[in-house]
């Protein structure tokens, strides 16, 4: 059951009404339930693996509240670890031994391509994982409550793709008593349209356009393959940060509230505040887990090792595949750069004098500093739309040689679409969505709607299921964060 099909919006309010009408005692029953029915729809024999990693890090996390012994503690930590990254490593990284020999072993008629990726693995691995540990560090009491606990793990509006919520955020709101509110209804409703309209219209059509182009940016212009490049980034954040909107909105029916997961990403004036923009709990997940513990260490260099380590990690963890792991490591060596740079605060003293012996100030120079960062973010960003869109590393060049010739395009009036038309419907909801999120961030759209009434409102939001079910790609299977 995928967020975008007629069952899911046929389950949803079945759910929240049956949700409101049972007593307050059994309510976490009717989500357990709700949310088994709704992962088993998928593939029923991969709730066995959900129910596995639930009940190990239960019972470990119960087993260290028994006892003060550091070495038991410890042992139970890492048999959790082990029970919840071993599974996350055979399903999830099998891909990357692709063409090795392993790869080709065969057992009986069982090869390695024939691995299934259980969906959602990656999130409900690491939200139960995260709760073990702040377990052992003595920063939260186990849950005692068996049922209670595998709604946080199984809960479904974030169960396949986040946000990866903690357990001090979620857990409480499992044990609170909801009351109906039709607003707070209204505004998750609104919520689940704009993503709708994020995932429909704007990431599913350049899912059917943006693959072609990068699989022979040779045929195409400049400006095409440039743009083609950039909208496969842009399908990703479009795509998850649908996701994101369908659950947190899905949740918002019911008043459990979950985090934030984007925050205008492309707003970001450096590599290291977009990725505290883009995936936030993932972000903060291996900031806390990974990143910190590892530059706390008294060795020299650590925090070097740190942002590397970490980078890698979440590179990884975006793809199993060879070109995301080259994203991890150039991502680590920019963030490297940048807080070098950050540090050199005597240097950017003396840059800036020098600047103002010119006649440019302080304000003007900290503007060149910052576009001087937005160029880095965007090559960035071309780079990884090209590497892991592509089919292979003879288009990723020629996508490369097309790019670096738009500019001489550009002076020369060359520069156009071609004929691939990369029509204005995706300029103009690429532009509506990111002036929406704009105006969000400053006040929320659905407030400024209801400040100006029903007359205003309604249309707005009738007319946007309007373009959804006009515009909006309804044949294709799932998400794309569904493969990570």
């Amino acid at each position: 059951m995928i967020f975008h099909s007629i069952d899911y919006l046929l389950f949803l309010p079945l759910v929240a009404a049956l949700f409101f009408a049972v007593p307050h005692r059994w309510r976490w029953a009717l989500l357990l339930v709700a949310s088994n029915i709704f992962y088993g729809s998928w593939r029923i024999e991969f709730l066995a693996l959900l129910w596995f990693t639930t009940l190990v890090d239960f019972f470990a996390a119960k087993a260290m509240m028994r006892t003060q012994h550091k070495v038991r503690r410890r042992f139970l930590l890492i048999a959790s670890m082990l029970c919840n990254l071993g599974p996350l490593v055979f399903f999830k990284y099998s891909a990357l031994l692709a063409g090795t020999t392993l790869y080709d072993l065969r057992i009986g008629n069982f090869t390695m391509a024939d691995v299934i990726l259980p969906l959602g693995i990656s999130f409900y691995t690491f939200q139960t994982l995260g709760y073990t540990i702040d377990v052992f560090r003595k920063k939260r009491e186990a849950e005692t409550h068996l049922g209670i606990f595998a709604v946080y793990v199984m809960y479904f509006p974030q169960l396949l793709a986040g946000p990866i919520e903690r357990p001090y955020k979620l857990l409480p709101q499992l044990r609170e008593e909801q009351v109906f509110e039709v607003r707070r209804a209204a505004m998750g409703c609104a919520l689940i349209l704009v993503g709708y309209f994020k995932k429909l219209v704007i990431a599913d059509r350049l899912g059917l356009m943006v693959p072609d182009i990068l699989a022979a940016p040779e045929v195409h212009t400049s400006l095409t393959v440039t743009l083609a490049t950039l909208g496969a980034f842009y399908r990703y954040y479009a795509d998850l940060s649908g996701y994101a909107d369908i659950a947190i909105g899905s949740s918002l029916i019911m008043g459990i509230a979950l985090s934030r997961n984007f925050n205008r990403p492309f707003a970001a004036v450096s590599i290291a505040e977009f990725w505290q923009r883009w995936h936030i709990t993932v972000t903060r997940w291996f900031t806390d887990y990974v990143y910190i513990p590892i530059a706390r260490s008294t060795r020299v260099g650590s925090r070097i090792v740190a942002s590397m380590v970490t980078s890698l990690m979440l590179g990884l963890w975006h793809g199993a595949t060879f070109a995301w792991l080259l994203v991890g490591v150039l991502a680590g060596l920019l963030l490297t750069a940048e807080g070098a740079i950050r540090r050199q605060r005597g240097m950017l003293a003396r840059t800036r004098r020098r600047l103002g012996k010119i006649g440019i100030g302080e304000g003007p120079s900290r503007m060149i500093g910052r576009n001087l960062n937005r160029v880095v973010l965007w090559i960035f960003l071309l780079f990884v739309g090209s590497i892991v869109n592509t089919p292979g590393w003879d288009q990723v060049f020629a996508s490369w040689r097309k790019i670096a010739a738009l500019p001489g395009d550009v002076l020369t009036l060359s520069a156009g679409f071609g004929t691939y038309n990369l029509s204005l419907l995706f300029m103009f909801a690429i532009a509506a969505m990111e002036i929406y999120e704009w105006l969000d961030s400053r006040r929320p759209v659905f407030d400024r709607l209801e400040r100006a009434g029903a007359l205003i409102a309604w249309p707005f939001w009738w007319g946007l299921a309007a373009i959804i079910l006009v515009f909006g790609v309804f044949t294709s299977s799932g998400f794309l964060y569904f493969e990570f």
